[in-house]
């Protein structure tokens, strides 16, 4: 059984190869373009490649990354709650609005802190 961070990163490949976008096209020829993607389609469940199906014929993605809690699909913040389960990677997440499949992207690096900058006060002119 694949995992869920399995489908994901492969449902990624998928779309890239499908859509004719990302390096992973340009790598390869078109006869190694369809192997690939015939490959790719093996892995993935039956019920899923379907909702993958049904996105690229609306000519949508399938699968897109959460950006600061906002899904890349429709561009509307996610409920935390919501945010909580797709960090635990647990399962394959959809975002409640438009049905897209969400991934949180991980991250390298941490971000520095935001030291925060202190402001001057005017002086006030006497009357």
């Amino acid at each position: 059984m694949a995992t869920p961070a399995r489908v994901t990163d492969t449902l990624k490949r998928l779309c890239e190869l499908e859509r004719g976008r990302g390096p992973l096209t340009t790598a390869l020829t078109k006869a190694e373009q369809l192997h690939e993607i015939g490959r790719l389609r093996s892995i993935v469940p039956a019920f899923i490649l379907g909702h993958h199906d049904r996105k690229i014929q609306q000519g949508k993605p399938s699968v897109v990354p959460v950006v600061n809690g906002v899904c890349s699909a429709c561009h509307l913040r996610l409920p935390i709650g919501h945010l909580a389960r797709l960090q635990s990677r647990q399962d394959l997440e959809v975002c409640d609005n438009c049905g897209t499949f969400i991934f949180v992207e991980s991250v390298a690096e941490p971000l520095a802190p935001i030291t925060p900058t202190r402001r001057r006060r005017k002086a006030v002119a006497s009357r």
